[in-house]
């Protein structure tokens, strides 16, 4: 039956290249009754037509498809098939018998070959097989260059290897001319300055150092809360020495793949060791020397880890360091690695605290030096009411200010716009219009002044700064600033009976509502003020050691028994409800100053501490007119 495949190929082509002028009529002149079928497009032929054509000998062969369910004859003058039947195989024996009667050749037909679909299916199989021999070689390679090095033993990471896209080029050396910073731009606790300016001495001439036997440290962790100026330190080092200055920070060391990271150290300590002396300063090294998995932790994330080995390894291993200096900021300590912090990589721990008022009062000087100021800013005044403050957050401080005078068309920093600056950094944007009623402003200000006249009440254990009224965008009402004096600060010993009169103070505004409109028509707005006395309260109790009961406990006790966990939360708030009763006490006492100075406040929106102490204290003239 070849001779059918050949002919199945030509009715394919029939359709692109022209045929004879007989075929033509076949293929075109009936095309709306086509079928299309594993030989081409057909024509539709029937049954009786079939047998029409075998009794009338125009039929010159006839062709059945494997399964018998269709019929192919070719008629005289012919060379494709002519029509196609749709047939039953029952019927096939009666076509057959009238065929040989009538001598007409009759044949079962293979499924014919289409070149196309074949063509289509072989060309999917070598493509699919391209892509994996492609991607299985693209690992190989990667794999053999990473471990063994390619010809000319380039690291993988360098500019070049495969690994390039995923490293950065530039160079970590820093460039000491961008260092315009010394030790003198850096204002806080002497003592770290004089840590800091051993290492100085140390690069600068070793020979006392050696002469005394004594050895500079090998690695420097600066530590302390964020905003105390550690990553400016590490500047200043390198601005004061001759010794290359190489920086990272302790995020580019992790990267997705093992061993990227680990990489990455040692092309940075070989840097160092080629530009000796050096100092390597990593910023924010928790990013990458947290403690180490367990082995029974699921899941560890080798390639920090492995970074963090590569680390201890470059800073006491077997490769010399001498000459290089590693210094690290962080302000997460407790999450180092055990072996990271130990004697021989970081020898030296430099605490960088919070400035006390003193170190204030420098970083104040230092930033205000270059400012144009008035007469009337009060450095002590200042420092002391930027308690808790952080360097940075007193540089933030000052520039408010000074944003403050531009907006005015100044240039000049006065007093008022650092109080207005601090305001802002302390409670947020204040609103220029009140929008609130006169119900709701006569609620904050008896709410405020609870607050305040309590403050003044206690004039020996509290500064009261001011009270104000102005609502602002972060949602508050209104605001009473008050601090403990400057000995009690710096000392950090709070006494029981200071921390009472703390939460005296915090209840008092809820107290002069309660006092002012009745038990049941308090507002929600003591509710920061509830939830600060309630913490201070339990902290008196399983911190402190302040109880009636529980006068030697402490929270390192663990577990809690369920008995002494009931007397905490007992003693707790024993002590809010003595607090609370106490300032409706004094409150109820000092009634008709409550309403004098809840009138002032109203009419004058903000009353400075002094005004309020006076009013208290009976040594104010003419405030009776407020009543």
């Amino acid at each position: 039956m070849k001779y059918i495949y050949l002919l199945s190929y030509l009715n394919i082509v029939s359709a692109l290249v022209p045929l004879k002028s007989q075929i033509k009529p076949l293929l075109f002149s009936r095309f709306c009754s086509t079928k299309n079928t594993d030989y081409g497009p057909i024509e539709q032929g029937s049954l009786s037509e079939l047998y029409n054509g075998i009794d009338a000998h125009t039929i010159k062969s006839i062709s059945f498809s494997e399964d018998l369910k269709q019929v192919y004859f070719v008629e005289d003058g012919d060379v494709l098939f002519s029509r196609v039947v749709n047939s039953n195989p029952i019927l096939t024996n009666s076509i057959i018998e009238s065929a040989t009667k009538n001598k007409i050749t009759t044949g079962i037909l293979e499924t014919p070959i289409s070149l196309y679909r074949e063509g289509a299916v072989i060309f999917n199989g070598l493509f699919n097989f391209a892509i994996m021999a492609i991607g299985f070689s693209i690992v190989v390679n990667i794999i053999r260059l990473l471990f063994t090095g390619n010809s000319s033993n380039r690291n993988p990471m360098m500019p070049g290897g495969p690994f390039s896209f995923m490293t950065k080029d530039n160079d970590n050396m820093v460039d000491k001319s961008n260092i315009n910073v010394t030790l003198a731009d850096w204002a806080g606790s002497p003592e770290v300055v004089e840590e800091c300016s051993e290492i100085v001495s140390y690069i600068k001439n070793s020979t006392i150092y050696k002469a005394a036997g004594a050895d500079i440290p090998k690695g420097i962790l600066l530590d302390g809360p964020p905003g105390t100026g550690k990553t400016l330190l590490a500047k200043a080092i390198a601005g004061e020495t001759n010794a290359t200055f190489f920086s990272m920070s302790g995020s580019e060391f992790v990267e997705l793949f093992v061993g990227m990271g680990a990489a990455k150290v040692r092309n940075l300590f070989e840097e160092a060791r080629e530009n000796i002396p050096a100092i390597i300063f990593i910023d924010e090294i928790d990013a990458v020397g947290k403690k180490r998995s367990s082995a029974s932790t699921v899941n560890p994330n080798d390639e920090r880890e492995q970074t963090l080995n590569q680390i201890l390894s470059e800073m006491d291993g077997f490769s010399p360091n001498t000459g290089i200096v590693v210094m690290a900021a962080t302000n997460r300590r407790d999450v180092l690695d055990e072996a990271l912090l130990r004697p021989g990589r970081f020898d030296r721990l430099i605490y960088v605290p919070l400035p006390d008022r003193t170190s204030r009062e420098s970083i104040l000087r230092l930033y205000l030096k270059n400012k144009n100021t008035a007469n009337d800013i009060d450095v002590s005044y200042l420092a002391e009411n930027t308690g808790g403050f952080s360097g940075a957050q007193i540089k933030n401080l000052l520039n408010e200010a000074a944003i403050y005078a531009a907006r005015n068309g100044e240039t000049v920093i006065t007093k008022n716009y650092i109080e207005q600056a601090l305001e802002k950094v302390v409670v947020g944007i204040t609103k220029r219009t009140d929008t609130r009623s006169e119900l709701s402003r006569r609620r904050v200000a008896i709410h405020e002044i609870g607050h305040a006249l309590l403050a003044a009440e206690f004039q020996n254990d509290f500064d009261l700064k001011k009270v104000s009224m102005k609502t602002t965008y972060n949602g508050v009402g209104g605001y009473t600033m008050f601090n403990e004096y400057p000995d009690v600060q710096d000392s950090g010993l709070y006494t029981k009976d200071l921390l009472l009169k703390r939460i005296i103070v915090s209840l008092g505004g809820k107290a002069a509502e309660t006092l002012e409109y009745g038990e049941n028509f308090v507002s929600v707005g003591a509710s920061e003020d509830l939830k600060q006395a309630n913490e201070m309260a339990r902290e008196m109790i399983d911190r402190f050691g302040m109880g009636n009961k529980l006068e030697v406990f402490s929270q390192n006790r663990l577990p809690y028994s369920d008995r002494v966990l009931d007397l905490m939360d007992k003693e707790s708030m024993d002590i809010v409800q003595q607090c609370y009763d106490e300032a409706k006490i004094i409150l109820s006492d000092k009634y008709q100053k409550l309403q004098v100075l809840m009138n002032l406040l109203l009419a004058e929106n903000v009353l400075d501490g002094k005004t309020v102490i006076d009013i208290v204290h009976d040594r104010a003239n003419n405030y009776y007119v407020y009543e």
